[in-house]
């Protein structure tokens, strides 16, 4: 378990039940997992992309747990990129979501915070993440946690909407 967090009461619930904990995926965990993906983004994967993100970036495979149940998940990958003449790693965010009846509880930001520790572990100085232009509430939460806007991609997306890149540098 990485982080236990336990949150003051929301919305009729009681502190017990806002008790979530930020943990590595698990290969069991990848059906309540893609269902999350299914039901909350546009963006899809198959399977087998969940499965090989799983097997070769393990510690950078994070869900949210409440209550037995995996209520978030961020999927990151270590990416190597050139920066001049120097090789660097770079931390990609492939996916995130949160069960619309978990969020305000912080678990996006939990998992992001998360995320990004498992990546410095792994000397990885920066990350970055794709966000559609039009997800105000995506787009606050990484300004939030001091991702920038760095680039647009147009027709980034399947439908053609547009990508804003958002990046951060980590502190070594």
């Amino acid at each position: 378990m990485l982080r236990d967090t336990r949150l003051s009461p929301h919305k009729g619930l009681d502190a017990k039940q806002h008790a979530f904990k930020v943990r590595k995926c698990r290969e069991e965990d990848i059906t309540e997992v893609i269902k999350l993906n299914y039901e909350n983004l546009p963006e899809n994967y198959p399977k087998s992309f969940f499965e090989h993100i799983l097997r070769n970036w393990p510690d950078t495979f994070l869900v949210a747990e409440m209550d037995g149940k995996v209520v978030g998940y961020i999927m990151c990958r270590i990416e190597r990129a050139r920066e001049g003449l120097k090789l660097v790693k770079k931390g990609h965010v492939v996916s995130i979501a949160v069960d619309p009846k978990a969020r305000r509880m912080k678990i996006g930001t939990t998992l992001m915070q998360e995320a990004e520790k498992a990546m410095k572990q792994h000397g990885v100085r920066e990350m970055y993440l794709e966000v559609r232009v039009t997800n105000d509430p995506a787009i606050r939460l990484y300004h939030k946690l001091g991702y920038k806007i760095r680039d647009k991609i147009v027709g980034y997306y399947a439908d053609g909407e547009d990508a804003w890149v958002m990046v951060k540098k980590l502190q070594a």
